[in-house]
């Protein structure tokens, strides 16, 4: 258990925030709360996520346009 806490923990440390370019889907619609700050530009999307690198960053942006038809 404390295992796992100290994990957790040290993750938090590591998170930063990049900001993702994301092309958005043509069927695209915002469904729910959306986890992310997102500003929009024609058919970019620029994503404010916390993350440990900068490629979850971009994973987890592409992910939230990709499943929220």
């Amino acid at each position: 258990m404390m295992n796992t806490i100290e994990q957790i923990i040290n993750r938090i440390k590591r998170l930063k925030q990049f900001v993702v370019k994301v092309p958005i889907p043509e069927d695209f619609a915002f469904n729910g709360v959306v986890p992310f700050d997102i500003e929009i530009a024609g058919s970019t999307a620029m994503v404010t996520v916390w993350a440990a690198s900068e490629a979850e960053a971009q994973r987890r942006a592409e992910e939230y346009f990709q499943n929220n038809p």
